[in-house]
């Protein structure tokens, strides 16, 4: 079965650990902005992690993960997330 991917199809998943957005407005405004804001994973360099990772599974490389991966609005543009 293959799925087609949507912006809205999370909402259509089970909600376990939901926050309360006590201003709906506000949540709507950060919504459209995260809308037209570029992507932070390009398609190429998700196959490239995919094809890296097969490399893990299969012994023949190790994964090192570290660092801080949280970037402020004021900070999220295509020059700092590159």
């Amino acid at each position: 079965m293959t799925r087609t991917w949507n912006p809205d199809g999370w909402r259509k998943l089970p909600i376990l650990q939901q926050p309360s957005w006590p201003d709906l407005a506000r949540l709507e405004d950060i919504e459209a902005r995260l809308a037209v804001s570029p992507p932070l994973v390009f398609a190429g360099e998700a196959r490239n992690l995919q094809a890296k990772l097969a490399d893990v599974c299969e012994g023949r490389a190790f994964l090192l993960q570290g660092g801080d991966c949280a970037e402020s609005f004021a900070e999220f543009h295509a020059d700092n997330i590159r």
